[in-house]
């Protein structure tokens, strides 16, 4: 899906999916990362997808989540997140999620598309992204318990059990 197929419409009244491509376009010019710590995970979790493809691919990811969990027709969908026109909408659904609109609906299933940096929309209007790292090097409770007490495997044949 590239960039160019999906030329959004701003709305008169930004909505959702309006708010959506803005915060993508802040997190790629945010300079300082240590002032918004979500800018640099959200550039970390975006790599391998250039940032037209991220922002359409949660947009896409949104309308299906729509078609799926409403009864809005589906025109009105594709014009609130901001589809050029219905054609294009359709044109994308089935491109990324191999059945048109109104098939999908029927018979729908996930409204996640693959991408490399497993970001995802995330109902009903928000990202999901992968979960912060840890820089912990320390030993988990756990690990230190069963390194001190689990006894030492033992290999035996199964005729001498």
């Amino acid at each position: 899906m590239g960039a160019a197929s999906l030329r959004w419409v701003p709305t008169p009244d930004p909505g959702p999916a309006d708010r959506l491509r803005a915060y993508v376009d802040r997190a790629m010019v945010a300079d300082d990362r240590t002032t918004d710590p979500d800018a640099t995970r959200l550039r970390l979790a975006m790599a391998g997808e250039s940032p037209a493809r991220f922002r359409d691919r949660l947009v896409l990811e949104r309308a299906a989540w729509l078609s799926r969990e409403t009864d809005r027709p589906l025109r009105d969908i594709a014009a609130e997140c901001g589809f050029r026109g219905y054609d294009v909408f359709v044109r994308a659904f089935r491109r990324e999620l191999g059945a048109s609109p109104s098939e999908w609906r029927a018979h729908p299933t996930t409204w996640e598309i693959d991408a490399p940096g497993e970001v995802h929309f995330h109902p009903p209007d928000g990202i999901r992204l992968p979960a912060r790292p840890s820089y912990d090097d320390t030993t988990s409770v756990t690990e230190a318990y069963l390194s001190a007490f689990a006894p030492e495997p033992t290999i035996a044949a199964l005729d001498q059990a």
